[in-house]
């Protein structure tokens, strides 16, 4: 998408929510045509209210969030898994870049950004200062707030998923698997677009 809408004024910068700085760069030496930045103590994540990935916000040349935070895929490699339509995303983005169409006013896009409860906001304090307490080798103490963070907010999947690789475990793993399971057996709680939200055998959750 970067390569097809640049010349329309489109600049897709992505954020690795991650800790692993050469996990980062094996992953972006697949997409050198983007801007990739590192989010280690989730400050693009909390602004702009990512609680699930991938996803995506859109922000115009003014500054302004005219779509908020939404599950995105960038092809359907994972749509068997995800239960995601890339294609319509996709569309919505090339109407919106080259031709200023929005299917969202401003009082819809406050509407739907996510506003943080107490437990989430301690969450993300704790996930920050176990990322802190990692960094000066206290690999317990990070654990003991990871835990702390992972109770607090049970479905956020940024700092459930994004705290496995500080407790030495496998984001791809038997326990992603669990946290896959997890989010099902609560409805799949995440952001409330869904575009291109596939939902097989199951209604789509209000």
């Amino acid at each position: 998408m970067q390569e097809e809408l640049a010349g329309h004024g489109l600049t897709i910068i992505a954020v690795a929510i991650d800790s692993d700085l050469e996990a980062v760069k094996e992953w972006a030496a697949h997409a050198p045509e983007l801007t990739i930045v590192i989010d280690r103590d989730f400050t693009v994540a909390e602004q702009y209210g990512i609680v699930n990935v991938p996803a995506t916000v859109w922000i115009d040349e003014t500054g302004r969030i005219v779509r908020p935070a939404d599950t995105a895929m960038a092809d359907d490699r994972f749509r068997e898994f995800a239960h995601v339509d890339s294609s319509v995303h996709h569309g919505q983005l090339r109407a919106w870049v080259n031709d200023g169409v929005l299917d969202l006013d401003e009082a819809a896009v406050a509407d739907l950004m996510e506003r943080p409860s107490p437990e989430l906001q301690q969450a993300r304090l704790h996930r920050r200062i176990a990322v802190a307490l990692h960094d000066r080798g206290d690999v317990d103490g990070a654990r003991e707030h990871l835990a702390t963070a992972a109770e607090l907010a049970p479905h956020d999947w940024v700092i459930r998923r994004g705290s496995l690789p500080m407790n030495d475990v496998d984001p791809f793993g038997a326990q992603f698997l669990d946290l896959v399971g997890v989010c099902l057996e609560a409805g799949s709680p995440g952001y409330r677009l869904a575009t291109g939200r596939e939902y097989p055998g199951d209604p789509k959750p209000a």
